[in-house]
């Protein structure tokens, strides 16, 4: 036997005593106060052996019952052979009551020694034998209780991993999408440089692709990871864009240290970002700046990327924006929030360009996390 099997056998063990130990105390008490009552008298060790005779037998009958009803249940075919199991256990439970007491009134005197267990179980069986069947029926109640529970928990916990399998798969497939879209955006870029025949500035780009591309196969199965990693893959994200913009494009991120070790989904960043250049950076001559803020407020992480580019369409809405990056930002944190997380588009403070503001709860331990494929 295991020590997990053993230590469940023993706590098991010790739960039933404990249970038919309040039943000894009671009619201990009940006993001895109605002989002190009636004026008779009986030694103690009498009263309390014979009840613990009495009750303590139900300890092992209580595991047997448990078991004869989950191995043999009451089925249309089968329950005459469960009736026929709890008819020997409810047998053995009066033989062992009357063997028990039968013993312990000889050790105490209360019964005489020449009386023997034949004629010790007649009048036994005249007389207990319904209060038994009383017992037997509640003990089996239990049995039945605790089996409906356990399958109602069981089934919960499987409803509860499979939500949970789905919404992982649903993580995965909008992380999945949004891959394939940022890799896309790099390689146009490196074609735009070829096209210019800018042959040096390409071989750079490459190589940062190369780092890019590498970091997102290796977090693939990353839900989310410390800010502190997102902000080391955008400033390489952002280097490499600044090989296209030159001077055009200023980069400012001043992010408090409590936020640098909060969990947040993989590549949050980067889709604002790259939003910030190509609405923001790219419509200016002389380029612009783009400004990354993060710090914690509260119970909460509080995420800022703005740019100095064009403001916002009249009438925009994400929920009508085509684009798959922010869509896909608000699924994700959705997916992992819920309510708790916001993503909000407006005007910057300089009121001259975008700034998106991202809320979610603060957090250093991760909830989700995919198992990566081999």
């Amino acid at each position: 036997m295991t020590d997990a099997r053993l230590g469940l056998v023993v706590r098991r063990a010790a739960m039933l005593t404990s249970v038919w130990t309040v039943p000894v105390i009671i009619g201990t008490a009940g006993h001895y106060f109605g002989l002190m009552a009636d004026g008779g008298s009986m030694p103690a060790s009498h009263v309390i052996g014979n009840n613990v005779a009495m009750w303590y037998v139900w300890i092992p009958a209580s595991l047997a019952i448990i078991w004869t009803y989950r191995r043999l249940p009451f089925s249309r075919r089968g329950w005459p052979v469960a009736i026929a199991a709890h008819v020997g256990i409810l047998v053995a439970v009066l033989l062992g009551q009357a063997w028990l007491t039968l013993v312990v009134g000889h050790a105490t005197g209360h019964i005489p020694a020449h009386m023997g267990f034949v004629a010790r179980i007649m009048p036994w069986l005249m007389d207990v034998p319904a209060f038994d069947v009383l017992i037997y029926g509640g003990v089996l109640a239990v049995a039945v209780g605790l089996d409906y529970s356990r399958r109602y928990r069981d089934r919960d916990l499987r409803a509860s991993q499979l939500e949970t399998q789905l919404e992982r798969a649903r993580l995965e497939a909008l992380q999945m999408q949004l891959q394939p879209h940022f890799l896309f955006n790099a390689l146009n870029s490196i074609a735009m440089l070829v096209r210019r025949e800018r042959k040096q500035e390409a071989l750079d780009v490459v190589i940062g692709f190369g780092e890019l591309l590498r970091y997102v196969l290796d977090e693939a199965g990353t839900i989310d990871q410390p800010l502190a990693a997102e902000l080391q893959f955008v400033r390489r994200y952002l280097e490499i864009e600044k090989v296209r913009h030159q001077e055009r494009l200023r980069i400012a991120v001043a992010v408090g240290p409590d936020a640098e070790r909060a969990l947040v989904p993989n590549l949050l960043l980067q889709p604002l970002v790259e939003n910030a250049l190509k609405h923001g950076i790219a419509h200016l001559p002389k380029g612009g700046e783009v400004r990354i803020t993060a710090e914690r407020r509260g119970t909460m992480l509080h995420i800022e990327i703005e740019n100095d580019g064009p403001g916002l369409p009249e009438g925009f809405s994400l929920d009508a924006s085509e684009g798959v990056g922010l869509r896909n930002l608000r699924d994700r944190l959705a997916a992992l929030v819920g309510d708790a997380g916001t993503l909000h588009l407006g005007t910057a403070s300089s009121r001259q360009g975008v700034v998106a503001v991202i809320e979610i709860p603060f957090r250093e331990r991760s909830r989700v996390t995919l198992e990566r494929t081999a």
